[in-house]
C-alpha cells in the first residue's frame, strides 16, 4: 500500500504530495511527488514530511538532492501525531449544523472558516454555548460526513456573523481518515504566493 505524504516548507506551507519510497524512515528518505512541479526543492532545503496514514512517521528533514520527480531528505527530527493533527486550512464551504445537547431547535446554516484534521471553525448566526455539541455536515471530504463537534471558544473576527471553533468528538477511524485526506488536498490545491519570502 502506497504511504501518501503531504510535504511543507519549515513555516507549515504546503508544497506537494508525495509516496514514500523507503521501506521505512532511516538515514535517507526517498519521496517520489505525485506530481510534476517546478518547486526548487534543493533551495527551499527544510522541509516537513506529514503521514496521511496513523501508521506513516511523520518527519522534518532537508533535502539532499532532487531529480525530476523524486527527492532524497535526510532527516533531522520526527514529528509527533501532532504535527498531523495541527494541519489546519482555510476553507469557506456552506453547511448545516443541528443541535445534540438542546439549546436550540432546527437546522442551521453554517460557513466554514478554517478545517483541522481535529477541529472546524465556522461563522453562523446560532448563538453557540461554549461545551455544547452540534451535529455538523462536513462537504469537502470524499462523501458529505455528518460529525459531531464541541463548541470551544467564540473567536475575534471581523465578519458580520460570529466565529466559532470546534472540535471534533467521538470520531471513527474511517471519519478521521477521511477528513485528514480532505485537508492534504486542500492544502495542496491551494494557489501559492509567486513570492514565497512575502508570504505571510
Amino acid at each position: 500500500m502506497e504511504r501518501l505524504y503531504l510535504i511543507l516548507d519549515k513555516d507549515g506551507g504546503a508544497l506537494a504530495q508525495a509516496i514514500l519510497e523507503s521501506p521505512r524512515i532511516t538515514e535517507v528518505v526517498q519521496l517520489r511527488l505525485t506530481e510534476e512541479t517546478d518547486l526548487d526543492f534543493l533551495q527551499i532545503g527544510d522541509i516537513q514530511c506529514i503521514g496521511l496514514d496513523n501508521s506513516s512517521a511523520s518527519l522534518r528533514g532537508t533535502v539532499t538532492m532532487q531529480r525530476g520527480e523524486r527527492l532524497v531528505v535526510r532527516p533531522t527530527a520526527a514529528l509527533g501525531e501532532e504535527a498531523r493533527e495541527n494541519l489546519r486550512i482555510q476553507t469557506d464551504f456552506q453547511s448545516v449544523m443541528y443541535p445534540v445537547t438542546g439549546y436550540w431547535k432546527g437546522q442551521k446554516a453554517i460557513k466554514g472558516h478554517d478545517l483541522s484534521c481535529g477541529g472546524v471553525a465556522f461563522h453562523t448566526g446560532q448563538a453557540l454555548r461554549v461545551g455544547e455539541v452540534v451535529q455538523i455536515v462536513l462537504p469537502v471530504t470524499d462523501s458529505p460526513l455528518l460529525l459531531r463537534a464541541r463548541i470551544l471558544r467564540q473567536l475575534n473576527t471581523d465578519e458580520p456573523l460570529p466565529l466559532y471553533a470546534a472540535r471534533f468528538v467521538e470520531m471513527c477511524l474511517d471519519e478521521e481518515f477521511a477528513i485528514r485526506k480532505a485537508v492534504f488536498s486542500i492544502q495542496v490545491n491551494k494557489p501559492r504566493p509567486k513570492n514565497r519570502e512575502n508570504a505571510g
